[in-house]
């Protein structure tokens, strides 16, 4: 097994970035070929698992790594390779990735999250404000601020722009930098550089400007080595599927971010969700000029499961009966839409017209968009149980 101390992963600063999420341990010599490819300018993450992808798959922080590498030496890869431990929530989590030899790690505050603020009257606000306000010290910093962005747009930290973001995310903002000292401290006392990822994208509501200016800042100045942050971007960005939205808004929205993580670090802006987000791609390279982390892992799952359609129809078939059978259960953690009464089971169906409703087929997407069959989300959200089934 790969040793931290011999596992070619190195912090991969502001150059753009892309992370390849490998949930079956099998994928990374394919993930290489895509880069010598197409990936030029680009910096890989190859091993990239959250903690919650590996305990739906039953694997180690250990094991994602020593797959990853095996196949980065095999393919003789020597440009610099990142490592994502993603969706970090406690010490414990840091503790066994760090030890694994992973260098980019990604915090995921969305517990300690208020998800219904910005559903909250007036007077609710303000009611949740006053017992916030102990997790929100800088508030008094803030209020009545504005900030002109080179985009021409101007954030305003009003009263209630500020009470909104103190209620929302006071306590996330606390425990961010709490478990950001962790991470360095460990790191420090083992010799080992890192970076940080701050995931904020797994909320309801969009994250506000002002709210992205606030967190962001407030990071900064707790000295935390934020070299990324993942806001939940406006439309829908649903797993499995392309982007759901007005892309002409989306661009707008992304310039801005873009533009406070210019004016605030620079640091990258980072999409989550990024499988099959193929339509969101050209827009978040333009807005960032090219400073940004692309994070995806179901595509690569769905790949491999378009390999079994193509070689063992029985299989595949089987595969997507079960997926249908997990499909209500799994999906809690996720953010779909698809439904199994809206997809056909298919059984009777020819196994090439079975791949396209539960896959769909490259040739038969536009360039520059992704796929939007809702089976894929079928198939998608149950990738633990398929994996994992004895």
């Amino acid at each position: 097994m790969t040793s931290p101390q011999t596992a070619p992963c190195v912090p991969l600063g502001l150059t753009p970035s892309f992370g390849f999420g490998d949930r079956i341990g099998l994928a990374t010599p394919g993930h290489i070929a895509a880069m010598r490819r197409s990936g030029s300018g680009i910096a890989p993450i190859f091993p990239q698992q959250s903690i919650r992808e590996m305990s739906r798959t039953n694997r180690t922080a250990q094991q994602v790594m020593a797959e990853a590498i095996a196949a980065v030496a095999a393919a003789g890869w020597t440009d610099p390779v990142g490592a994502d431990a993603d969706h970090l929530k406690t010490p414990a989590d840091v503790d066994v990735t760090a030890a694994a030899g992973f260098t980019f790690f990604t915090i995921d505050p969305s517990g300690d999250v208020d998800q219904q603020v910005d559903d909250y009257s007036e007077s609710q606000l303000r009611e949740k404000f006053e017992s916030s306000r102990g997790v929100a010290d800088w508030y008094e910093g803030y209020l009545g601020k504005t900030i002109e962005l080179t985009t021409g747009t101007t954030i305003s930290l009003s009263e209630e722009a500020c009470m909104r973001a103190a209620v929302k995310y006071g306590a996330a903002i606390q425990s961010t930098i709490k478990l950001a000292a962790h991470i360095k401290q460990v790191q420090d006392d083992a010799g080992r550089a890192h970076e940080i990822e701050l995931s904020v994208d797994e909320t309801d509501q969009p994250t506000t400007l002002a709210e992205h200016y606030i967190i962001a800042d407030q990071c900064l100045q707790a000295g935390i080595n934020l070299v990324s942050l993942a806001p939940r971007f406006i439309g829908e960005l649903e797993k499995g599927v392309d982007y759901k939205g007005d892309l002409d808004a989306l661009e707008t929205s992304l310039n801005d971010h873009a533009a406070i993580a210019d004016l605030l670090g620079p640091y990258k802006l980072s999409l989550h969700s990024g499988s099959d987000k193929i339509s969101m791609y050209a827009a978040l390279a333009r807005a960032t000029k090219g400073r940004f982390h692309v994070k995806t892992a179901g595509t690569s799952y769905l790949e491999a499961l378009r390999v079994v359609a193509r070689h063992d129809e029985q299989l595949f078939r089987t595969l997507v009966r079960f997926a249908r059978e997990r499909y209500d259960v799994d999906k809690a953690t996720y953010h779909v839409s698809a439904t199994n009464e809206a997809v056909p089971a298919g059984d009777d169906l020819p196994i090439e017209q079975l791949e396209k409703l539960y896959l769909e087929c490259w040739s038969d997407v536009p360039q520059g968009k992704g796929f939007t069959e809702p089976g894929r989300q079928i198939l998608h959200c149950t990738f633990g149980s398929t994996l994992t089934h004895p």
